[in-house]
C-alpha cells in the first residue's frame, strides 16, 4: 500500500514534527502537573491495580497483569502516592500521540500525520482517561505500536516490524483481551485489500503470530493453574444478567462513543461509513476502516442483547482518529478541527480545574450534584478506619465489599495492619477472594467494616463481638458514605459467608 507524497520542503516537514513534540511534551507536562495537585481519591478499581503491582504475577483474578507492571515500575521511581500511580497514563498517551503521528504520515502525509496526533491528544476522552490509571492506557499504546508495524509490513517491511507486531500484540493482550480485536481488523482487510491477503502468507506475519503467543502464553498457563478465572470473569462481565434485547441500551453505548472518540469525530466517522463506496474513500481509508468498524459493530451488537462499557470498543478509536484527520484534511475542513481541538482544551482545563477543587465540586442543577462521589471518601474511609483500629489493637482489618478492601489495602498500606477479604461465597467473587480471603487464622483482633449494622451474623463466627458504631465518610459537599465497624475476636471455625443483613 503505497502513501500519499508529502511535497512540502524538507525544513517544513521537520519543523512540523518539532512542533508536534513540542505541544505533545507540554500537554503531557501540563497533565503530570495537573495530577500532582489533584485531590482525587484513588478510586477502588486504580487502588486493586496497585494491590496487585505488590503481588506482581502473570495473572489476576478480572485482568490480565501488564498494568499492575506498568504500576510497579512507576512506584519503584516515584513512590506510591496517587500522582505517581497515575503518571504512566499521561506518559504512555504521549507515546500513543507519537505512534498515531507515525501511522497518518506512512498512509498519507505530514500535514494528516500532524493534525492526527493534535486530535488524538486534545481529545476529551484522552483528556479523561489520562487521568486515571486503567488497562485502556497501555492496551491503546500498544494498539497503535500493533497497527503500524501492520501498515508497514503491508508496504514492504521486514521481519523486523513483525516482530514488532507480534511482540506489541503480545504485550496488548497482557493489557486488556480485548486486543484480540486486532485480530478481526487483519481479517476484514484481508477481505477487502489484495495486499493484505498476500500478507497472510509473509513469514513476516507468521512471525508476528509466533511471538504474540510466546508473549500471551504465560497468562495462559497462569489461568489454567488458577481454573480460568479471568476468562470467566471476563465472559460474566460480557453476559452480565442474561442476554435479552434492549434497544435502550444499545442507542445508550452508541451515543456514549459521541464521548468516547469525541463528538466531531465520531460524526465523521459515520459518515465515512455511509459513504464508504464512493470514489472519494481511498484504500488507506477502508484499510483504517478495516480496524474500527469490526470492533464497533462487535461491541454494539453486546450492547443491544447484554450491556457493554462505553470504553469497551476504545481500540477502535486509534484508526477511527487517523481516517478522520486524513478525511477532514482532505476537505480542509480546517472549522472542523478547530471545533474538535476547542471541546478537548475545553474538557481539559475543566478537568484540570475540577480536579484540583474535587472535594469542592457540585453542580445543583444535575440530578447527582457530587459529580466526583464515586472517586471520593476512599482516603476519609482509611483515616476513619485508623482512628478505630488504634484504641481497639486491631492487628486485621476486614471487609466484605471489593470497593472497601482495595481501598484499605492502599489507604492503610502504611499502618503495617493485614487486610483481608470476608468471603461472601463459596466460589471467589474477586482477587482479593484467591489470594486475602479471611480465615481464622488471620491475627485478632480483627476490625470489620460493612455496610450491615447486625452484630448477630457476627456471632455465628467469632465468640467476642463488639460494636464500634457507626461511622461516615465525606464523598462530597453533600454525598456520604455509612458504615458500620466491629471488634471481633476467638473465631469460633473456619470462616464463612455471612447471612444477609
Amino acid at each position: 500500500m503505497t502513501s500519499l507524497t508529502d511535497t512540502a520542503p524538507r525544513s517544513l516537514t521537520d519543523r512540523r514534527l518539532m512542533l508536534c513534540i513540542a505541544i505533545l511534551v507540554a500537554i503531557t507536562i501540563v497533565r503530570l502537573i495537573g495530577l500532582a495537585y489533584s485531590q482525587v481519591d484513588l478510586f477502588f478499581d486504580e487502588s486493586q491495580y496497585w494491590a496487585w503491582s505488590r503481588e506482581l504475577a502473570f495473572g489476576y483474578f478480572s485482568k490480565p497483569p501488564l498494568l499492575s507492571w506498568v504500576i510497579a515500575g512507576a512506584e519503584a521511581v516515584c513512590g506510591s502516592s496517587e500522582a505517581c500511580i497515575r503518571a504512566p497514563a499521561p506518559l504512555l498517551y504521549l507515546g500513543t500521540c507519537l505512534v498515531s503521528y507515525a501511522i497518518a504520515r506512512t498512509l498519507y502525509d505530514e500535514t494528516t500525520a500532524f493534525w492526527s496526533a493534535m486530535l488524538l491528544t486534545f481529545s476529551a476522552g484522552l483528556a479523561f482517561s489520562s487521568r486515571i490509571i486503567s488497562t485502556d492506557v497501555p492496551l491503546l499504546f500498544l494498539w497503535a505500536v500493533a497497527l503500524l508495524s501492520y501498515v508497514k509490513l503491508l508496504q514492504g517491511g521486514d521481519w523486523r516490524w513483525g516482530l514488532l507486531l507480534g511482540a506489541s500484540f503480545g504485550l496488548g493482550m497482557l493489557a486488556k483481551y480485548a486486543m484480540i480485536y486486532f485480530v478481526l481488523g487483519v481479517a476484514a482487510a484481508a477481505v477487502i485489500d489484495r495486499d493484505a491477503r498476500a500478507l497472510l502468507r509473509s513469514p513476516s506475519l507468521w512471525l508476528a503470530a509466533a511471538v504474540g503467543v510466546a508473549f500471551i502464553m504465560p497468562n495462559v498457563i497462569w489461568n489454567a493453574q488458577n481454573g480460568f478465572v479471568t476468562l470467566t470473569h471476563t465472559g460474566h462481565n460480557i453476559q452480565g444478567s442474561g442476554a435479552a434485547f434492549d434497544p435502550l441500551k444499545g442507542l445508550e453505548f452508541i451515543a456514549s462513543q459521541f464521548g468516547v472518540f469525541g463528538p466531531v469525530t465520531f460524526s465523521v466517522l459515520l459518515i465515512v461509513l455511509v459513504r464508504v463506496m464512493k470514489p472519494e474513500i481511498t484504500r488507506a481509508d477502508r484499510l483504517l476502516l478495516c480496524f474500527a468498524v469490526p470492533t464497533l459493530l462487535l461491541v454494539t451488537a453486546t450492547a443491544f442483547v447484554t450491556r457493554a462499557n462505553g470504553n469497551w470498543a476504545a481500540p477502535a478509536f486509534i484508526s477511527a482518529n487517523v481516517l478522520v484527520a486524513a478525511v477532514l484534511v482532505r476537505h480542509a475542513a480546517w472549522r472542523w478541527i478547530a471545533v474538535s481541538i476547542a471541546i478537548g482544551v475545553i474538557a481539559q482545563i475543566g478537568l484540570l480545574i475540577g480536579d484540583a477543587n474535587a472535594r469542592r465540586v457540585s453542580l445543583p442543577l444535575l440530578t447527582k450534584p457530587d459529580v466526583y462521589s464515586r472517586t471520593m471518601g476512599w482516603r476519609s474511609l482509611g483515616e476513619e478506619i485508623d482512628k478505630l483500629a488504634r484504641p481497639a489493637g486491631a492487628r486485621t482489618i476486614a471487609a466484605e465489599q471489593r470497593d472497601v478492601v482495595a481501598s484499605l489495602l492502599y489507604y492503610q498500606r502504611d499502618n503495617g495492619r493485614v487486610v483481608l477479604s470476608w468471603p461472601t461465597s463459596l466460589i471467589p467473587n474477586h482477587h482479593f477472594d484467591l489470594t486475602r480471603r479471611l480465615t481464622a487464622a488471620a491475627p485478632d483482633p480483627v476490625l470489620f467494616v460493612t455496610h450491615c449494622p447486625s452484630a448477630a451474623r457476627l456471632g455465628r463466627q467469632y465468640r467476642n463481638v463488639e460494636p464500634l458504631g457507626q461511622f461516615e465518610t465525606r464523598a462530597g459537599p453533600n454525598s456520604t458514605r455509612s458504615y458500620f465497624a466491629f471488634k471481633l475476636s476467638g473465631p469460633v471455625a473456619d470462616i464463612g459467608p455471612l447471612d444477609g443483613c
